[in-house]
């Protein structure tokens, strides 16, 4: 049995064909660059601040006032002293700043998935920005109408313009964005 068997010619193999076919190509990753990523960061953080006025005003839309009565003399005292109006003043802000805060952070996800961490730290630094934001606006709805109720010293009850006692709860924001971001990464990855 003869065999006609040669080395292959180099000049007519072909340039890179692996033995067992083309393997499954993975399409590189394109990496935003550090300008992109800054520029998506602040972005996020600017939108977020924006959003902060209407936030507030809905709060002081919708949270209970107390209520005072002013006497004869021209002071002002609470009408019902143990009125949980003020914890439920700052549970409405905290509702409403933890869903503003994870919407924005749901539409972040969708919008900035492509870019770095930057936009997470604009999540969270726009995020407390933006409650502060939303308790200064909150909290001038009502205040002037209730100061000139008081300096007429008209007896008769009058609503007391909101205020946040719980600080604490500004941080609202930036959690309920990192957990909407958090979230919905995790979905989808799946």
């Amino acid at each position: 049995m003869s065999t006609f068997w040669t080395t292959p010619d180099p000049r007519r193999a072909p340039a890179a064909a692996p033995a067992f076919g083309v393997p499954y190509a993975v399409p590189a990753q394109v990496s935003p660059t550090i300008g992109a990523d800054t520029f998506a960061g602040l972005l996020a953080a600017a939108v977020t601040v924006l959003l902060g006025a209407p936030v507030g005003l809905l709060w002081a839309a919708v949270a209970p006032r107390p209520t005072a009565v002013v006497d004869d003399d021209g002071q002002a005292r609470l009408a019902m002293p143990g009125s949980n109006a003020f914890i439920a003043g700052d549970g409405f802000f905290l509702l409403a700043v933890t869903v503003a805060g994870i919407i924005g952070g749901l539409l972040a996800w969708h919008l900035g998935r492509r870019h770095g961490p930057a936009v997470v730290v604009g999540l969270t630094a726009g995020g407390l920005a933006a409650a502060y934001v939303a308790m200064v606006v909150g909290q001038q709805v009502t205040l002037e109408q209730a100061q000139q109720a008081i300096r007429s010293s008209q007896p008769g009850l009058l609503e007391v313009s909101l205020r946040l006692l719980a600080t604490q709860t500004l941080v609202g924001w930036p959690v309920g964005a990192l957990l909407g971001y958090v979230a919905t990464s995790l979905v989808r990855e799946r």
